[in-house]
């Protein structure tokens, strides 16, 4: 670790938040099947989707790990030389290691920029806080948006909106470019979410309006912020949940059989993902160990 980055939680700490996150993910799982007849209904629908729904949420899914790749391209190029392709394996890996016991996905991104693109540990930790600082100010800018068109005759969909010519016009200045086409993406990256969710909770068979979907995007987004576990694991989940009955017309149960559906549908797409990426990117190491070994002496 090189000094002025941030030192990892001991181990057992997260050892402790792995354990909590399982915990609560079965405590989901059990709360959804207990309720027979919930689990009914949502496993009924399922069992006929809409092709729709299924493609905009499998859709989203893939389009979501895309624009988080596009972001860490945008604020790493400050530091060094990443390739889109290399970032992209990267952050598909980094997301199927983060379902693994420690969170060693920052840690293995931040050791192979280091090791390969000769970028110091501790910018990849502050690009990391950037991109964190980037969604949490999204979701307070949207939820202000939420607020706006609850309370005043503003139109959400203009709110919606407005960033994005703020944002494409902004990064015209030079300076301030990078951190701006990066918010740029993290932006639609949020919205896309609340499409995830909107089909989402269409394939269990309880519909939510646009500003429902937007809300609970937001609750989720935070929600997997939080360092308890690899990918908000548990947490997302009871987030979800408990903000359904609060902008839905549905029950706890069935806001955490949607984000169960959610966090199944990501696993589907992100166990391939990683695992594929995982090997191209042991190849290219390898293959820069072989370019960069010495020639034999004449």
């Amino acid at each position: 670790m090189t000094p002025g980055s941030p030192s990892p939680r001991p181990a057992y700490v997260r050892w402790l938040g792995l354990g909590l996150g399982v915990i609560l993910l079965a405590a989901a799982v059990a709360m959804v099947v207990t309720r027979r007849e919930i689990f009914g209904s949502a496993v009924a629908a399922i069992r006929h989707p809409a092709a729709g729904d299924v493609a905009l949420l499998l859709g989203t899914i893939l389009a979501n790990v895309v624009l988080t790749g596009l972001v860490f391209s945008v604020l790493m190029s400050r530091y060094g030389r990443v390739g889109v392709l290399e970032m992209q394996a990267l952050i598909a890996a980094a997301a199927l290691a983060n379902f693994l016991p420690l969170r060693p996905g920052l840690f293995g991104r931040a050791a192979y920029h280091k090791a390969l693109n000769d970028i110091p540990i501790a910018a990849t930790f502050k690009v990391t806080l950037v991109a964190m600082a980037l969604s949490v100010t999204i979701a307070a800018y949207l939820a202000l948006a939420l607020f706006a068109a609850g309370h005043t005759t503003i139109q959400l969909w203009v709110m919606v909106a407005v960033p994005v010519p703020v944002l494409a016009a902004a990064a015209v200045r030079r300076r301030s470019r990078g951190v701006v086409v990066a918010g740029l993406f993290r932006y639609v990256e949020v919205l896309l979410l609340a499409v995830r969710y909107h089909a989402a909770f269409a394939l269990i068979g309880s519909p939510i309006e646009h500003a429902s979907a937007l809300t609970i995007s937001c609750v989720s987004l935070v929600a997997t912020l939080v360092p308890l576990s690899g990918n908000g694991l548990g947490l997302r989940e009871w987030a979800v949940g408990i903000a359904a009955p609060l902008v839905t017309p549905w029950v706890v149960e069935m806001g955490l059989a949607a984000d169960l559906l959610n966090r199944a549908a990501e696993v589907l797409l992100v166990v391939p993902l990683g695992v594929g990426a995982l090997a191209w990117l042991g190849w290219r190491r390898r293959s820069t160990r072989v370019t960069r070994s010495p020639g034999p002496s004449s």
